[in-house]
């Protein structure tokens, strides 16, 4: 007698699964919240599967996610194209369930360097890549997810890994250190320490800025000591400190949230190489921080601790 998939052993197998599937929905789409909207629809399907025809759960799921994170990529890329500013993926907290059980070595890695790096791939370079670089599926399974030949998955996966590659820095930092460059440099930024900030940031640092049309920020890349300085200099001068500003890891990098007291209004990411800050990336768009901000819990309507 065939086992109906909605059972509670059918369940507990999905669960086994459901942090695999996340985390392969979160690097497709950049998007925590469209992310648990894939793994839920893929319950939906799974509950009314026919299990008795599937050999590899892991794999069955993994295709339907993936196909239904490409079927969301489409209408998302319509957006990008007249997104305000910048984008940047939603920030996660690392330890909130993306990098739960890996299969590559790349598993771990959510960082804004490799998002973004997946971001600039084809659709399908960035499925082949994830499904089989970091995930461990075989370039047969990958070929009936995507409908191609496993020869053509095989050329998609090399391209993206050459871009990947160029894209994503390997730095080898303490995370000790790394936090405590991080510290300094939001320290500085409260008072528009310009000397301070500037011994902190590599030469040709940049920083990005995303507050889509919710929130102000700068629409372009800030590229340089100088400029990027100034940036936070001026901010210093017209709002002051921050009424709470909490180190958090974001995308598994040092980061920091901010708050006015009530209101998650920033999150802060720092890529940090040989000793100095090369890449700072600012989320400020509310409807990126609503996911985190859930996560994080109700700290923003305490008191602001001190820094």
């Amino acid at each position: 007698m065939t086992e109906p998939a909605s059972s509670p052993e059918s369940t507990t197998l999905f669960e086994q699964h459901r942090e695999f599937l996340r985390s392969l929905a979160y690097r497709l789409l950049g998007t925590a919240s469209d992310a648990d909207d894939i793994v839920q629809e893929t319950y939906l399907r799974w509950a009314k599967a026919d299990r008795s025809t599937i050999t590899e759960p892991r794999a069955y799921l993994a295709r339907i996610a993936t196909r239904l994170c490409l079927d969301h990529l489409k209408s998302a890329r319509v957006r990008r194209e007249t997104y305000v500013g910048q984008w940047l993926p939603e920030p996660v907290v690392q330890a909130a369930g993306f990098t739960e059980q890996p299969a590559g070595d790349l598993a771990h890695d959510i960082s804004y360097a490799l998002m973004l790096a997946l971001e600039r791939l084809s659709p399908l370079e960035r499925a082949t890549f994830l499904l089989h670089d970091v995930f461990g599926l075989p370039f047969d399974e990958i070929a009936e997810t995507l409908h191609r030949s496993p020869a053509t998955c095989r050329q998609l996966a090399t391209r993206a890994r050459g871009h990947v590659r160029a894209a994503r820095p390997r730095f080898t930092v303490p995370d000790t250190d790394s936090e405590r460059i991080a510290a300094l440099f939001m320290q500085a930024a409260q008072t528009g320490d310009v000397g301070a900030l500037s011994g902190l940031l590599a030469h040709d640092a940049i920083v990005y800025s995303d507050g889509g049309s919710f929130a102000r920020a700068a629409r372009r890349p800030i590229l340089g000591v100088d400029r990027i300085t100034r940036f936070f200099a001026g901010l210093a001068a017209r709002h002051g400190p921050a009424k709470y500003l909490q180190p958090t890891p974001i995308n598994g990098q040092p980061g920091f949230v901010k708050g006015d007291g009530t209101t998650l209004t920033d999150a802060y990411a720092f890529e940090i190489g040989h000793g100095v800050i090369v890449a700072l990336y600012i989320v400020r768009n509310p409807e990126k921080l609503r996911h985190l901000a859930a996560r994080l819990g109700s700290p923003f309507r305490s008191a602001p601790p001190e820094v």
